[in-house]
């Protein structure tokens, strides 16, 4: 449980870490970049990181590691479902949704990076396997 927990939590700082630096060069300023990236992040990427979170949890109260491939499965079942809530729900706004499926994206790949690297960064560095001696 702890592996997930870590995996989560390092996903979305760096998820904010990436879309706030990535918006604060689009705006110029740092404090409208980060306040950008978060709203992107949870408005337009929460469905996916509930998801994802979901899976995680289901397959760890089975007892079913899912190892470094599962989790990023996992993780991109999360942004495929997420962009496919949000194509519905601009479809359904009436003519938002390709400002909408942007923001998904952009959230969206912003998300795969930031949990790629939290989970090689956990699997590899933080909770490398000892060795036998």
């Amino acid at each position: 449980m702890k592996k997930i927990v870590l995996e989560v939590a390092l996903a979305i700082v760096f998820s904010l870490l990436f879309l706030g630096l990535w918006q604060w060069v689009l705006t110029g300023s740092p404090a409208a970049g980060f306040a950008e990236g978060a709203r992107l992040l949870f408005f337009f990427m929460d469905v996916g990181l509930v998801l994802w979170v979901v899976l995680l949890v289901v397959f760890a109260a089975r007892r079913r590691p899912v190892g470094i491939t599962g989790t990023l499965l996992f993780a991109h079942i999360g942004a495929v479902a997420n962009l496919l809530t949000v194509i519905v729900v601009g479809i359904i706004q009436q003519g938002w949704a390709p400002l909408f499926i942007l923001f998904a994206i952009e959230a969206g790949i912003a998300f795969l990076v930031a949990a790629t690297a939290a989970v090689l960064l956990v699997h590899r560095v933080i909770l490398k396997p000892s060795p036998v001696t």
